[in-house]
């Protein structure tokens, strides 16, 4: 069941949450929509989901082809989790994931026996078989949003929406629930988006990403194209830490002080001024000058706890300041002190316009 929007455009009062906004979800996928606060994510979930309607105009919500946007949400079949769960006090795992079964009007309302058999299969499904009669209360908060993500699928949705889905839990619980999402959808192939701001979240789960920034679509890719080949410096700054050089640029080489770097920019022969972006695992250091490695910088600050080593650098050329990440077995190798002169070549260089802002 594919998911499509066109042209959906929301305001609330002056402000714009969503302006023009068209997505495709093949069917099957499942696709993350990532971006910082206020970017327009939530909304357009509620959209898609009844929960909200676009303003007038073109604005269509289309289900494997059919328009589905003046439609209530209750006739729409997806299912949603929101991120405080909903659980019901009152009934226990079981009856929590039956209600959505038990409330359908009589001529469609299945027998007992056969929601006790879809309720067992969707225990069975999120590993909770034993904990069925306990309350929401007697759960952990990972459990509790295993709970309202089967009462989400119990009722066979056409399409699985979920809303921050993890954001309540603390941050190992919810490395391990990503993780536990991509298995399930692996199993049940139900096409499903999921709302993050949480950037390793969504490149770590979904098939593809679409970043929205500001009510509108910025890049939709897979985690890597988002990742490697991010579409301005907004992405690029908001999926991870990086450095920026001024420079200027001509021939697919920008030149930074005195020294030239290769870029993946088509050659120009009109020199331009620009910025590099290069990320800090993509800084290569060395204790000499080498054909490559010629830019000099002094040592500031040096971290090496954890599984990589963080340095803060100096350019002696102008005191702008940058970040290295390096390996633990290349920081054992080189072990660089503070107040040491290093020398680094920037690699994967990506130039954007200088008076491009982020």
């Amino acid at each position: 069941m594919s998911i499509e929007v066109r042209n959906i455009t929301k305001r609330f009062g002056s402000f714009t949450a969503l302006d023009r906004v068209s997505l495709e979800v093949p069917s099957g996928e499942l696709v993350a929509l990532l971006g910082p606060s206020g970017s327009g994510k939530t909304t357009l979930l509620r959209i898609i989901a009844g929960l909200e309607f676009p303003d007038p105009g073109p604005a269509q919500v289309l289900f494997d082809g059919e328009d589905v946007t003046d439609l209530r949400a209750s006739d729409r079949k997806a299912g949603f989790a929101f991120q405080h769960y909903a659980l019901f006090r009152n009934l226990n795992v079981f009856e929590n994931i039956a209600f959505g079964l038990r409330v359908r009007p009589r001529a469609i309302r299945p027998s007992d026996p056969e929601i006790r058999q879809r309720v067992q299969e969707l225990l069975r499904l999120v590993q909770l078989e034993p904990l069925a009669r306990r309350f929401p209360a007697q759960l952990s908060g990972g459990q509790r949003q295993r709970v309202a993500l089967a009462r989400a699928l119990a009722v066979e949705p056409k399409v699985l929406l979920l809303d921050e889905p993890f954001g309540a839990l603390d941050a190992k619980v919810r490395k391990e629930l990503r993780r536990w999402l991509r298995q399930l959808h692996d199993e049940i192939h139900v096409t499903t988006l999921f709302v993050t701001h949480d950037q390793e979240e969504a490149l770590e789960v979904a098939d593809r990403v679409a970043i929205l920034r500001q009510g509108t679509v910025e890049q939709v890719g897979t985690p890597e194209e988002i990742y490697d080949r991010p579409a301005s410096p907004f992405i690029y700054d908001f999926l991870g830490n990086v450095n920026l050089f001024q420079g200027r640029i001509r021939d697919g080489h920008i030149r930074i002080g005195d020294t030239e770097f290769a870029t993946d920019e088509p050659p120009d022969s009109v020199e331009a001024l620009a910025v590099a972006y290069v990320r800090p695992h993509d800084i290569r250091v060395s204790r000499e000058p080498d054909a490559r490695a010629t830019l000099a910088a002094r040592v500031l600050r040096l971290h090496a706890a954890g599984p990589v080593a963080h340095l803060q650098l100096e350019r002696c050329d102008d005191q702008s300041r940058f970040a290295v990440q390096l390996s633990q077995d290349q920081f054992r190798q080189l072990r660089p002190a503070t107040g040491e002169i290093l020398f680094v070549e920037l690699q994967r260089v990506r130039v954007f316009a200088e008076d491009y802002s982020i």
